[in-house]
């Protein structure tokens, strides 16, 4: 296994990549780069889950943003928590800084070991999931995203989505929700289920291949599990593709 940490910016970023096959007959091996945000931590927890999954080819790029609530929030809004922070937006930024910087050189790195990417994919949970839905409406540098118990209940996110439409480089996107999530005291985020939907079905309306799950519990259960359950389903063939409810 490859497992290499670079730091651009400040930004601190993991790549964990299969090795590729020692029978390859090809001069590359072509695995699919999948871009992480993690809110603390490496990513170790969800590269353990993909592997249970089997032994499908895969890298893994876990990025720790320098303020995970500004740094993926596309525009500034008005905390949702009582004595919180205002968010400052600069979601912008910090997707100049993933393609600019971060990519390149992940994809040195895996160069060095004989790899180039098959596609490159952005996933993320919570704010990370509200930045990969927001991404892909940005930028062409990713053909597949995962919003996992994605912070969809953003203010004017969804007004936003349904105003503009994802990449025409995104084929398939993925979303998922715990059950429990609605039932939250918080007024911002009782939408979020409805909110998630409408997402998902924007999305589809757009000719994007697009799966929406509901998962058992509420925001804080199996975030690593959920996490993988959507990267998998992104790596598949599309034989599992289904609309989003």
């Amino acid at each position: 296994m490859v497992e290499q940490s670079f730091e651009v910016e400040g930004v601190k970023a993991t790549l964990r990549a299969t090795e590729p096959p020692a029978s390859t007959t090809d001069a590359w091996a072509r695995v699919p780069v999948v871009y992480l945000h993690v809110f603390e931590g490496d990513g170790a927890d969800v590269w353990q889950r993909l592997r249970e999954g089997g032994e499908q080819p895969i890298a893994l790029v876990a990025i720790a943003p320098k303020s995970w609530d500004n740094d993926l929030t596309p525009w500034p809004s008005p905390p949702v928590f009582r004595g919180g922070r205002p968010y400052e937006g600069a979601a912008a930024a910090q997707l100049d800084l993933l393609e600019r910087e971060i990519m390149p050189q992940a994809e040195a790195l895996l160069a060095q070991h004989g790899m180039v990417p098959s596609f490159s994919a952005l996933a993320g949970y919570s704010l990370a999931g509200l930045f990969a839905a927001w991404a892909a409406t940005q930028s062409s540098a990713f053909e597949r995203v995962a919003s996992v118990s994605g912070s969809l209940w953003y203010p004017d996110f969804v007004k936003y989505v349904a105003g503009n439409r994802p990449k025409p480089a995104v084929q398939r996107a993925y979303f998922s929700l715990g059950d429990a999530e609605p039932h939250t005291r918080n007024r911002a985020m009782r939408s979020v289920l409805e909110d998630t939907r409408q997402v998902a079905g924007r999305f589809e309306q757009a000719g994007v291949v697009t799966r929406f799950e509901l998962n058992s519990g509420n925001h804080f259960v199996d975030e690593d599990l959920r996490t993988a359950r959507g990267i998998r389903w992104l790596l598949d063939d599309g034989t599992n593709a289904a609309p989003a409810d």
